[in-house]
């Protein structure tokens, strides 16, 4: 007999903050999953670093895994787990409480004109901050 953990579980509030550092270090990009940077001469920091500016979900999955991670084939069901947790507490902080005068589900709001990498960020931060209060009302 399996057991299935509620979400969210875990570090999510450190993971979304590592998030945030990823996109602030090495930028955002609004669609894809990172940044393919045609025309690169392969001297550029992405190459050296092996770092892209990516999409939120992409961040997120650099702050789970350590580094960039094009695909989540040969991940642990604890690995997969706290992703999702991660995922599905942004998405829900987005749609519940919004950022930047939007409601959306996370793709949507990622991808509206006009959204800039410091809203991003600060949206990151702020649904850290709701997990680490949600979690101090739990333990209550």
């Amino acid at each position: 007999m399996s057991t299935v953990a509620a979400l969210p579980t875990g570090n999510v509030h450190a993971i979304l903050d590592r998030a945030a550092l990823y996109l602030g270090r090495h930028g955002w990009t609004p669609t894809g999953l990172y940044e393919g940077h045609d025309d690169c001469t392969t001297k550029c920091a992405c190459h050296r670093t092996g770092t892209y500016p990516a999409s939120i979900l992409d961040a997120i999955r650099a702050a789970v895994f350590g580094q960039p991670r094009w695909y989540l084939t040969g991940i642990t069901d604890a690995d997969r787990h706290t992703y999702s947790a991660a995922v599905e507490w942004f998405n829900t902080y987005l749609i519940a409480v919004g950022h930047a005068g939007l409601h959306a589900p996370v793709f949507a709001w990622e991808s509206t004109p006009g959204r800039t990498p410091a809203d991003v960020i600060e949206a990151l931060c702020a649904a850290a901050i709701a997990y680490r209060r949600h979690i101090i009302r739990r333990a209550a």
